[in-house]
């Protein structure tokens, strides 16, 4: 194959992977006249549960015990880890 084949061959694939994928449709979006619509369905401000992960208050010596707890289950897989592998290559027997 010459160079100049072989330059055609790799801009078309090229041309080809890079291109844009055409939608079957626009994208959905609202309008600013539905607008006074959406806000007017909404439930009030008080009854809106924002979801979120934890709710304070938090009890401080749980937080904590999980915290260390943690902290020491990580240092304790690698330090096993180490160890093992020293053992493994028969650094430590």
């Amino acid at each position: 194959m010459s160079s100049a084949a072989a330059a055609r061959t790799i801009a078309r694939s090229a041309s080809r992977s890079v291109a844009r994928r055409q939608m079957s449709s626009e994208p959905k979006m609202h309008k600013a006249d539905k607008w006074a619509e959406f806000v007017s369905k909404r439930p009030p401000i008080d009854e809106i549960d924002t979801h979120l992960c934890f709710h304070p208050p938090y009890n401080g010596p749980a937080v904590a015990a999980g915290l260390f707890a943690v902290f020491c289950a990580g240092y304790g897989a690698m330090g096993f880890g180490m160890y093992h592998q020293q053992r493994k290559q028969g650094f430590v027997k």
